[in-house]
């Protein structure tokens, strides 16, 4: 039989991810322009998103934290590099790589805080039967008649 395999878990490339020199190479500023550009865009942004795989697969379980799936953070990820792209600009002095890694990231922790629910307060325990005998409630004073 073959085996199912589930698709929404994200699959890391671990050996890529110790290579820092593959992970971290700066992407082309010519590749950036082509991307926000008209002629070859979508090629463009498919190779930047080629380039930038495995960091947003790492961020997305990173912020995941084992309360949301990975894979949706990822998705999130994706289309918050194609909204860095629009964003960028070249004069800023801060490169590409940086700023869509960031952005991706804080656009992951939006998403996942949106997700996952705020923390619901804890219900005090219950009073056991024997602690109720030994502080008898604060007895109340007398109400005044007219």
């Amino acid at each position: 039989m073959a085996e199912k395999r589930d698709k929404s878990v994200i699959r890391l490339d671990y050996a890529a991810l110790g290579d820092s020199v593959t992970s971290e190479t700066e992407i082309p500023l010519e590749l950036v322009k082509k991307a926000k550009g008209f002629l070859g865009r979508a090629a463009a942004r498919q190779e930047i998103l080629h380039l930038m795989d495995n960091a947003l697969r790492v961020h997305a379980a990173e912020v995941a934290a084992r309360q949301i799936n990975p894979a949706d953070l990822y998705t999130v990820g994706q289309h918050a590099l194609e909204e860095a792209i629009k964003l960028y600009e070249f004069k800023q002095g801060q490169p590409f790589r940086e700023f869509a890694t960031a952005f991706a990231r804080q656009s992951m922790i939006h998403a996942k805080n949106k997700a996952v629910p705020a923390a619901t307060p804890m219900r005090p325990p219950p009073l056991r039967d024997g602690l109720l005998g030994k502080n008898p409630p604060p007895s109340r004073p007398p109400a005044k008649s007219e």
